[in-house]
């Protein structure tokens, strides 16, 4: 990286040169796959400093075989929501869920485990996938500009090689019969995209372990202002549907 950038300066600066350089060494992976149980948490990471010294424990190793994978494809840098949000801070926690669209749609990258799905995978895998049921990964899939699916040996999804794998027609239209809607919408979505009930009967076929959690997975999709609050139940989705009301008009999506 030092050479390119040496390189790029002559007589002045040349940001368009210095720009793509640090841009493709800082840019950061995110790890997205259903959780299974107890997954290594901030505090078990911050105790051992390094993801590499964790106890040797399947989901342990699960995170370390993401990193492995991320560093096989070239990239310096990992995300992943088990690991990299401290939880016990309600503030950062609060902060992390309505930044997190933001966050998803700046990635360089973001790498699926298909935990479910064994190998070698075949066609409808990943429809019937338990990621395809989890309430946050509907965001995910959306707000994800590059994606690439693993099965559960980390062999890219099909055999496809492909380094985004939203540029392979096969799988895109298995995406599109799972969630019903048309490929070039999950490849180009947007908040602005698809209407206030499409979005919903999207959210219908997604579950979530907290119960808010179907409420907050669905805050950026929807363009909401609601705070997450966890412990309030069911409430949390009654504020964003009142939310929606309130600045659509779109009374009947109450009877959802």
């Amino acid at each position: 990286m030092f050479k390119e950038l040496v390189s790029s300066v002559t007589k002045k600066v040349d940001k368009t040169l210095i720009q793509p350089v640090v841009e493709r060494f800082f840019g950061y992976v995110m790890f997205s796959h259903a959780w299974q149980g107890v997954e290594p948490l901030f505090q078990d990471v911050k105790l051992v400093k390094s993801v590499w010294d964790l106890p040797d424990t399947p989901l342990n190793n699960k995170l370390c075989n993401f990193c492995q994978e991320m560093c096989r494809l070239g990239y310096h840098w990992a995300w992943s929501n088990t690991c990299c949000i401290d939880k016990l801070n309600s503030s950062i926690l609060n902060k992390s869920l309505t930044l997190m669209y933001r966050w998803y749609a700046n990635l360089a990258a973001t790498l699926v485990l298909l935990a479910s799905v064994a190998h070698p995978s075949k066609p409808g895998d990943l429809m019937h996938s338990k990621w395809m049921t989890q309430a946050w990964t509907l965001q995910e899939l959306l707000s994800l500009n590059i994606i690439s699916f693993y099965d559960s040996e980390w062999k890219p999804y099909l055999g496809n090689e492909g380094k985004n794998h939203k540029q392979s027609p096969v799988i895109m239209q298995e995406l599109a019969d799972a969630i019903k809607i048309l490929p070039g919408t999950i490849v180009s979505f947007s908040p602005d995209t698809l209407g206030v009930h499409k979005k919903l009967c999207l959210a219908s076929t997604h579950n979530a372990t907290k119960e808010e959690d179907i409420a907050y997975s669905l805050i950026s999709i929807f363009k909401s202002d609601i705070t997450p609050h966890y412990g309030e139940g069911a409430d949390a989705l009654g504020h964003l549907l009142e939310e929606i009301v309130a600045r659509t008009g779109e009374v009947t999506i109450l009877a959802w």
